[in-house]
């Protein structure tokens, strides 16, 4: 048996005599849940399974699974300051999330300490006022499409219906955490149903003669494929469903897949082929992500001038109006125009100088609508429920200081704070911000994007961040079609978070502010992610959950965790630079560009559905 003494002493803390019997080898969901069985049991000689759980870890010597914890358990830990306390035997937080111990032992302190942090004073209104959101907002959202889950299926549209069927037995190549099947019904359709209900809500704009009736707003959609290859097929099927299903009104939808993002780089770069393929929509989130903020800076310059906003959505979220007038006494295109302090300025508790160029609104759970619309979307868990059995949320559990920091942060009811806790679906950015900064969220971060995004501009001094949308909420719909895409990706989604861990601890570690002070920024919530112990955490939590979910979550967890942990250690720093100096360069280049043959304003304009 290999010398793994700081996980000996880990998990005999964590794992009592009930517990263990849990683990039986009996009950193994398949062989690689009774290999990570094994590899716990192995520290239990007491157990009943010992003998059989080494002969099972001698024969498997060499599966990448075990080959992963030789990696993550095996490093240096010595400098680990880790004091067992029986009282709290429950957990590992204090280790492993204190942000879960402080926000559990008393969240209504954490949140006055939280919302100090984020006050804001000496507060500027923007020199550019927001007066026609209809005109002056570019619109964004992501469309995320994999391939059918029956190739048979008559839901599929017949334009694409045998071109699809060469991708039935290629592998997947980018994760997402609830993708479009191509044959999805109308009624589990997010594109469907996310255009309708936006449509709808403008609708409710010319109600209230905010828009013209004649009037369209402009909304981008980043369509990200899971198999390379699949983008023209994608591009039709977008292209038949809207088509076939609605009848938009008030909404101008342009598509933009990866070839078209390698057509807009050419044009900028054509005298570089060293831009590694930055800017695009596949893959990681942080790429689509990135890409929907600088559309902004092309569509003003080579399509309509007048639009110096943008904001990002997602089609599984919908603006309520009838809630938000009832609630707040306006309508969607009121309540943006009400973002006074959105591209204006502000003094934070420390003194320091913060441009609020960004802005966050918040989310409501559809089933919690009624109730309220300031209703967090995120509820505290249940410590009771949480230790009954064994999980890895004995070990790690954002959850706590994520409920906490939603309550206090994206509920709040007033304009004077700053967000550091953002979600994707309700940012926007303007355009002189996005000059000024150059921000982005790095192409290898594939969970929290929107999180990670601030973080590329946090200086010692003056910095940007987002200015909290008062009353900008929108109601989070998620739950009520996409049940069975979101269970398909349940383990992708897993292995995405163990994967943040590893990403965000290596990015604060090569930030210009240092780990403990960018941690001490981003405190609590996506601090959490962020751990001195990134490879033994993950490889932790991957083992635990391992053992109950054994199948697709241990063959796709190892090689992911694999592949990632090596990009940490060897190429994420250079990656990093590179990222830079191109989003700082396109935005040079773009300030003097000509587009004398109108190439660029074709390949924007040209991807009208």
């Amino acid at each position: 048996m290999r010398e793994y003494k700081y996980i000996e002493k880990i998990l005999s803390n964590l794992i009592s005599e009930r517990e263990l019997s849990y683990l039986s080898l009996d009950k193994s969901n398949d062989d690689l849940s009774k290999l990570f069985r094994a590899f716990i049991i192995q520290f239990f000689k007491n157990s009943h399974d010992y003998k059989k759980s080494l002969d099972i870890l001698k024969s498997e010597e060499n599966n990448p699974s075990l080959n992963l914890f030789e990696k993550f358990f095996s490093m240096d830990i010595k400098n680990i300051s880790y004091k067992y306390d029986p009282l709290s035997e429950k957990n590992l937080w204090n280790l492993f999330c204190p942000e879960a111990s402080e926000a559990s032992e008393d969240p209504n302190a954490l949140k006055e300490r939280l919302l100090k942090k984020r006050k804001l004073s000496n507060l500027y209104q923007s020199k550019k006022t927001l007066s026609n959101p209809s005109k002056e907002i570019l619109f964004s959202s992501n469309v995320l499409i994999t391939t059918p889950s029956d190739f048979s299926s008559p839901n599929i549209p017949e334009e694409i219906k045998y071109e699809v069927l060469e991708f039935k037995n290629i592998n997947q190549s980018f994760w997402y955490d609830h993708p479009i099947p191509l044959d999805a019904s109308k009624d589990e359709n997010e594109i469907i149903y996310g255009l309708e209900n936006l449509d709808n809500a403008l609708a409710f704009e010319v109600q209230r003669n905010n828009i013209d009736k004649l009037d369209k707003i402009t909304l981008v959609l980043s369509v990200s494929v899971t198999h390379q290859g699949l983008e023209k097929i994608a591009l039709k099927y977008l292209k038949s469903i809207i088509k076939t299903n609605l009848k938009l009104k008030h909404i101008d939808v342009f598509l933009f897949d990866e070839d078209i993002c390698n057509k807009i780089t050419s044009i900028v770069f054509p005298d570089k082929d060293q831009t590694n393929n930055i800017m695009g929509v596949n893959g990681n989130y942080g790429r689509h992500f990135t890409f929907l903020k600088y559309i902004l800076l092309l569509w003003n310059k080579f399509v309509d001038s007048n639009i110096s906003y943008s904001f990002k959505i997602d089609l599984d979220q919908i603006f309520d109006q009838e809630v938000l007038l009832k609630t707040t006494g306006f309508s969607i295109f009121e309540i943006f125009k009400n973002q006074k302090y959105w591209g204006g300025m502000a003094t934070d508790q420390n003194g320091k100088k913060v441009d609020l160029g960004l802005l966050a609104g918040a989310l409501v759970n559809k089933k919690d609508i009624s109730k309220s619309l300031f209703t967090p979307d995120v509820k505290r868990p249940d410590n009771n429920d949480l230790f009954s059995k064994l999980t890895s949320k004995n070990i790690f559990c954002p959850e706590w200081p994520q409920s906490v920091s939603t309550e206090t942060e994206l509920m709040y009811r007033s304009d004077d704070i700053q967000r550091i806790h953002v979600t994707g679906g309700t940012t926007g950015i303007t355009l002189d911000s996005l000059k000024k900064w150059v921000p982005f969220t790095p192409s290898f971060i594939n969970r929290a994007e929107d999180q990670a995004f601030g973080i590329s501009t946090i200086q010692e001094g003056k910095y940007l961040s987002h200015i909290h949308g008062k009353d900008l909420i929108m109601r989070h719909d998620k739950h009520a079609f996409a049940m069975k895409s979101i269970e398909i990706s349940k383990f992708g989604k897993e292995i995405g978070n163990l994967e943040r861990i590893l990403l965000f601890s290596q990015y604060a570690d090569e930030h210009e502010l240092g780990y403990e002070k960018l941690k001490h920024w981003l405190w609590p919530f996506t601090s959490s992610f962020l751990s001195k112990y990134p490879d033994l955490l993950t490889g932790l939590i991957f083992l635990i959950d391992g053992c109950f979910n054994g199948g697709d979550y241990v063959r796709s967890g190892s090689k992911r965790l694999m592949e990632t942990h090596i990009f940490c250690k060897t190429k994420l720093n250079t990656q990093l630079k590179n990222e830079k100096i191109f989003w700082k360069e396109l935005v040079e280049r773009l300030e003097n560009f000509k587009d004398f043959n109108n190439n660029l304003k074709s390949i924007l304009s040209t991807n009208r559905v």
